[in-house]
C-alpha cells in the first residue's frame, strides 16, 4: 500500500509475529491479574479461588479459536461479509434495548444463561469491517459530500445512536471517532467530516446531558473530584511505587477499588508492578500499534489498509481511554483495558480483530497471492464484488 518511512522494507509478516507475542503476553499478565483480584472475592462468597480464571481461560481459548478461524478465512472475505455483520450487530443492539437487564442505570448486556454478550463491542469490530468495505466500493466518489460522504451516515449514525441509547455515552462517540476517522483515511474530505461534526455532535451531546442523568453525575463529580473509585485507584498506584508491592499483595483485591478485575484492572497493574509495570503496559500497546501500522501500510488493497489502521487504532485508543480513565485525566467510562481486563464479549471480539489483522499482513505485499482455496479472495474494488464473494465461498 505505501513505501513511506515507515513501510519501506519492512515485513507485514514479522510485524504479525511481534503483535502474537505482545497479544500473549498481554493475555498472560491478565490472567495473572484477574486471579490476584478476584481471590479474595470468590473466597468470601464460598466460592473456588480459581472459578473466575477458568471462565477467563475458557473465554481466551474461544477467542483463539476465532481469531484463528478470522486468520485462515480472510479479512476480505470478512470485509465482504461486513454488509451483513453490521445489520446482525444493529439487531443484537436492539435486543438490548428491549431484552437487556439495567445494570448501573443501563442496559448493555443480553443473558443467555451460561454467557452474557456485549453488544457494542460486536459494532465496534463491524463498524471497522464495514468502513473498509464503503470506502473500497466509493472510492471514485469518496470525496463528493452527497455521494461519498452523507450515505456513509446511513450507516455510521444509527450505530452510534443505538449504543447510546443504552445508554453508553462513551462507546457511542469511540464508534463515531472510529468511523470518521477512517471515513478520512479512506479519502472523504476533513472539511465535510468537520462541518457535520460542528453541526450535530453539540446539539448530540447536549441531547445525552439532558437526558440521561448519570451522564450528568459523571461529569459532576469527575469536576468536582468526587468520584471514590478513581480516588481509590489513583491510591494504591501510588503506593506501588517504582516497582510495585509484588503479584497478589496490596488494597486492590480487597474491594478497595470496584471492579479492579475488569474496568480498572490498571490499577492492580500499578499497584502490584508499579510505575515500571504501567509503563511497560504503555509500551506494549505502543508497539502492538506500531506493528500494526505497518501491516496496514503493506496491506495488498485499499481495504486491508482500512482494516489493518482501524483494528490497530480501535484496540489501542481503548487502551489509552482506559488508562486515562484509571488514572483520573478523563471522567470515569467502563471500558475494559484489552486483553488484561476480565470479560469474555470483549476479549473474544479481540481475538477476531487480531485474527483479522493478521490475515492482512499474510494477504499483504509481503505475503502470498491473495488466494483462497484456489480461488481469488474478492476484491473489495471490484465492480463484482458479490459475485467474486459468492464463487469465492462455493469453493
Amino acid at each position: 500500500m505505501s513505501d513511506s518511512a515507515i513501510g519501506k522494507g519492512l515485513s507485514a509478516r514479522n510485524s504479525a509475529g511481534f503483535i502474537g507475542a505482545i497479544v500473549l503476553f498481554l493475555t498472560l499478565l491478565g490472567l495473572l491479574h484477574v486471579m490476584s483480584a478476584t481471590t479474595v472475592a470468590a473466597l468470601r462468597a464460598g466460592e473456588g479461588m480459581s472459578r473466575f480464571v477458568l471462565k477467563q481461560a475458557i473465554t481466551v481459548a474461544v477467542a483463539s479459536a476465532g481469531g484463528l478461524f478470522c486468520y485462515l478465512y480472510g479479512y476480505r472475505r470478512l470485509v465482504a461479509l461486513g454488509k451483513l455483520l453490521l445489520p446482525l450487530s444493529w439487531l443484537l443492539l436492539l435486543a438490548v434495548l428491549l431484552l437487556g437487564e439495567r445494570t448501573y442505570g443501563a442496559r448493555r448486556w443480553i443473558d443467555f444463561g451460561f454467557f452474557s454478550l456485549q453488544a457494542s463491542e460486536v459494532a465496534k469490530f463491524a463498524i471497522v469491517l464495514a468502513a473498509a468495505r464503503y470506502v473500497s466500493l466509493r472510492a471514485d466518489r469518496i470525496d463528493s459530500y452527497l455521494h461519498g460522504f452523507l450515505p456513509a451516515l446511513r450507516w455510521l449514525a444509527p450505530t452510534a445512536l443505538l449504543i447510546a441509547v443504552e445508554p453508553d455515552f462513551g462507546t457511542s462517540m469511540f464508534i463515531l471517532v472510529i468511523g470518521f476517522l477512517l471515513l478520512f483515511l479512506g479519502g472523504v474530505r476533513l472539511t465535510h467530516i468537520v462541518a457535520t461534526a460542528v453541526v450535530t455532535l453539540p446539539v448530540f451531546v447536549a441531547m445525552m446531558i439532558m437526558n440521561f442523568d448519570h451522564i450528568l453525575k459523571r461529569f459532576s463529580n469527575f469536576n468536582g473530584g468526587a468520584h471514590e473509585q478513581v480516588e481509590n485507584s489513583a491510591a494504591v498506584m501510588a503506593k506501588g511505587g517504582l516497582v510495585g508491592v509484588g503479584i497478589g499483595s496490596g488494597r486492590a483485591q480487597f474491594g478497595f477499588v470496584p471492579f479492579v478485575e475488569s474496568d480498572f484492572i490498571f490499577a492492580s497493574v500499578g499497584e502490584q508492578l508499579g510505575l515500571a509495570g504501567t509503563f511497560g503496559l504503555l509500551l506494549l500497546f505502543a508497539l502492538f500499534f506500531w506493528h500494526g501500522l505497518k501491516i496496514a501500510l503493506r496491506a495488498r488493497d485499499r481495504a486491508g489498509f482500512i482494516v489493518g489502521f482501524g483494528l490497530s487504532f480501535m484496540i489501542v485508543f481503548q487502551a489509552g481511554i482506559n488508562m486515562a480513565v484509571v488514572t483520573g485525566i478523563v471522567p470515569p467510562k467502563g471500558i475494559g483495558l484489552p486483553f488484561v481486563s476480565y470479560g469474555g464479549s470483549s476479549l473474544m471480539m479481540l481475538g477476531a480483530a487480531v485474527g483479522t489483522l493478521a490475515s492482512v499482513a499474510r494477504l499483504g505485499l509481503d505475503g502470498p497471492a491473495a488466494r483462497v482455496d484456489g480461488v481469488d479472495a474478492p476484491d473489495p474494488t471490484a465492480e463484482s464484488w458479490d459475485d467474486d464473494l459468492e464463487a469465492a465461498m462455493e469453493h
